[in-house]
């Protein structure tokens, strides 16, 4: 009996019975799971059935349509211009790829380097994704406002404009599209560079010195170590790029009134349709899946083969 504590003994079966551990394991994975079937496998499985289906106006009820909404698509991409909304869906692409992601790269690394004033920068950075896009919207319409808006007349003496001849920027098929892009790089790089800036102070301060001491410059540094280090981050946030064109719908809807002055993407395109017409609108969120998701993991699979994942 040497030794013996009775207690102890008490207190290690209380944690020992395998019922409790199991049933608290399932309560916590029960909401989750359900979640995860209800949002995730229904929603989905219910919307891909119902791009084969369609409603019947003769017999008033839903019946299969077979590939007819698919058709249909095709037939009317000249006629909608569908190419431009595809277009215009790649434009975002392309300068979030290569004018956004940059910019977020470089202001992460200088952050990372602590910049005088880093902390309130970071704070001003992540403060468009604390506001609502709907009052961000507004406050982007105020701008170029045609009476009074500040960036409305910076342009018109920048591009020789007066008052009466100026356009309206966001209004006009000429400008507008090229408005919604200087507004997604605008409030839409901080967040990345947020995230890239936390995978950056991560690195080791001793694998940073190393290399200064062996004569590594600011761009040694940045090239060799930091974006080695951080590529696993990094590349996330490329795959997550390279799903722009075929998600984003916010930009056109909330700041050109859904879509006006041939601003709408295929993504918005799906959304307005869903209001006339929810199966071909599932139609068409059938084949962005269909190209997304293999380009995605296509692209995922090349950058994972540009570093090897470096533990630090």
């Amino acid at each position: 009996m040497n030794g013996f504590n009775p207690f102890v003994k008490i207190k290690l079966n209380k944690y020992k019975n395998p019922f409790r551990i199991k049933l608290f394991i399932v309560c916590m994975l029960a909401i989750p799971v359900f979640c995860f079937l209800v949002y995730g496998v229904y929603a989905n499985f219910g919307g891909l059935i119902m791009a084969f289906q369609t409603f019947s106006s003769e017999q008033e009820k839903v019946v299969g349509a077979g590939f007819s909404n698919f058709q249909r698509f095709i037939l009317l991409f000249d006629r909608f211009n569908y190419g431009k909304m595809i277009k215009v869906s790649f434009g975002y692409f392309a300068v979030v790829m290569f004018i956004s992601t940059p910019i977020s790269i470089l202001v992460a690394f200088f952050l990372y380097k602590k910049v005088p004033f880093g902390r309130f920068i970071v704070v001003i950075l992540f403060l468009p994704n604390i506001v609502p896009m709907s009052l961000l919207g507004e406050y982007y319409r105020q701008l170029f406002d045609p009476s009074n808006g500040v960036l409305n007349k910076i342009l018109n003496f920048l591009l020789g404009f007066d008052a009466s001849n100026a356009p309206a920027y966001l209004s006009n098929p000429k400008y507008s599209n090229l408005m919604l892009y200087i507004y997604t790089v605008w409030f839409g790089f901080g967040y990345n560079a947020i995230l890239i800036w936390g995978a950056m102070t991560r690195i080791p301060e001793e694998l940073v010195e190393s290399a200064q001491l062996d004569g590594a410059n600011l761009a040694v540094e940045f090239f060799k170590i930091t974006i080695p280090v951080i590529w696993q981050t990094l590349s996330m946030v490329l795959v997550v790029t390279c799903m722009v064109p075929f998600t984003v719908y916010m930009q056109p809807m909330i700041i050109n009134f859904n879509g006006q002055a041939e601003t709408t993407t295929i993504a918005l395109l799906a959304i307005q349709q869903l209001k006339t017409d929810p199966y071909y609108s599932a139609a068409i969120s059938v084949l962005i899946a269909c190209v997304s998701i293999p380009s995605v993991l296509i692209v995922r699979k090349l950058l994972d083969r540009v570093f090897p994942i470096v533990e630090v």
